[in-house]
């Protein structure tokens, strides 16, 4: 059942209801007013029979004043008055008779049952005569139906009317729904361009701005994460590419001249020669050891396999050692004043790779003298800070670079947030802030 149907048929009740219990009640004082009415017209034909009983022994034609008598009560409405004779004759009044005849059930309601009574007359010509009273309901019976059905019909047109109204102001202050339905299949088919009026009650259109506006922030994070995904293939080849480079400088050489050694390490072993083969076995284990050193930086970078081995502070601090030992011109400043034991392993893993990121641009694009890393414990929060004074500048294309990117995406992932400032004569500070506990998820 639509909400449009289910507002009306929820009205239609309480109309039905309250009219059920109105017509309860009206009808309730219809009888006791009937009843009043009825006790009180009985009332004045005793009066008006007693006062003509009074005059009654004094008349030389009883029998005449009490036929005129009874044509006093014709046409009465609420009360018939019959003269009964001694030999049990009876004439009664001609009562007002209504061409209204409401059906039974409706007399049953409101029939009264009043007694009547019979007051015997003071003189009997010739035997015993009374007169007898009896109550009539049935006229004001018929008019209260007359009533009721007039009622009953302007009460049916009202609610006709107002429930005709109540469904097409519904309708339409219904019917920007319809448009943001419509809208929401858009964007669940992928189309985040959908937008709504802002119209209709103020409720609908505080709803059709938040749709808009989360369409907006939809559209907004489908265009960023294009932008991550182009900038990761980029990233990705570059990487590719370095780690070719690294391989090639660093262990390809050494490959070569291992390889060197071993072939001259058999020849001398061939000819016997045992100090020379001893000395092609060092200089095999130093090549080594160093394509060791060389494949242990490699994977360093790929994965912090140091935080596990060394703890968060010392993870931070070979980070440091390990720029350090490839920028011999550039000098470092580490200052870790926190507690490890307050830092959850996913807010370390955050952490480490915030400084990682922060160290890796500053080297690689700042070209600076000073690189500081600072992190500390502020109330609730841990403050992380990378700051150089290099010249470091935007990238051609006007969009951020992906290692930034994801420092902000990791933060935002912890619960936190990340700014990136420029420095007042020169260089670039990197600030994050991750909550200790909580965060997104």
């Amino acid at each position: 059942m639509s909400l449009r149907l289910r507002v009306l048929t929820a009205i239609a009740a309480v109309l039905l209801i309250g009219a059920a219990a109105g017509v309860m009640f009206a009808l309730w004082d219809v009888r006791h007013t009937l009843r009043e009415e009825l006790a009180a017209a009985m009332l004045g034909g005793r009066q008006t029979v007693a006062s003509a009983f009074e005059d009654l022994p004094r008349s030389d034609h009883a029998n005449r004043d009490l036929r005129q008598l009874i044509d006093t009560f014709d046409g009465n409405r609420h009360v018939c008055a019959t003269l009964i004779t001694p030999q049990g004759a009876q004439i009664a009044s001609v009562p007002y008779r209504s061409d209204t005849q409401p059906p039974g059930w409706f007399t049953a309601i409101l029939e009264p049952h009043l007694a009547g009574v019979l007051i015997p007359a003071p003189v009997a010509p010739r035997g015993t005569i009374s007169i007898a009273l009896s109550p009539l309901a049935g006229d004001d019976i018929a008019d209260a139906w007359r009533l009721s059905v007039h009622a009953g019909l302007v009460l049916l047109a009202a609610c006709a009317f107002g429930m005709a109204l109540v469904y097409a102001t519904i309708g339409r202050a219904l019917r920007p729904l319809g448009a943001l339905v419509a809208a929401l299949a858009q964007v669940g088919a992928g189309d985040y361009g959908a937008r709504v009026a802002i119209r209709g009650p103020k409720e609908l259109a505080r709803l059709s701005q938040s749709f808009n506006k989360m369409a907006e922030e939809l559209s907004a994070m489908r265009r960023r994460t294009r932008l991550l995904e182009e900038q990761m293939l980029t990233l990705q080849d570059e990487e590719r590419a370095e780690l070719a480079r690294d391989l090639h400088d660093e262990i390809g050489p050494h490959l070569f001249a291992a390889n060197i050694d071993a072939a001259m390490l058999g020849q001398a072993i061939g000819a016997g020669r045992r100090d020379e083969a001893l000395s092609h076995v060092r200089s095999i284990q130093a090549a080594v050891a160093r394509m060791q050193r060389q494949v242990r930086d490699l994977l360093t970078r790929l994965r912090p396999t140091r935080l596990t081995e060394l703890g968060f502070c010392a993870a931070i601090e070979d980070l440091v050692e390990f720029w350090r030992a490839r920028s011999g011109d550039v000098t470092f400043g580490v200052s870790l004043a926190v507690d490890e034991a307050a830092l959850s392993e996913t807010l370390q893993e955050v952490a480490y790779r915030v400084v990682q990121e922060g160290l890796s641009n500053a080297v690689r694009h700042g070209r600076p003298s000073r690189i500081d890393v600072a992190l500390g414990i502020e109330g609730e929060r841990l403050r992380i800070e990378v700051a150089d004074d290099g010249a470091g500048r935007e990238p051609a294309d006007g969009r951020p670079r992906f290692g930034l990117v994801g420092m902000r995406e990791r933060i935002e992932a912890a619960g936190g947030d990340l700014t990136i400032d420029r420095g007042a004569l020169r260089g670039w500070t990197v600030t994050a802030w991750a909550p200790l506990q909580g965060g997104a998820t």
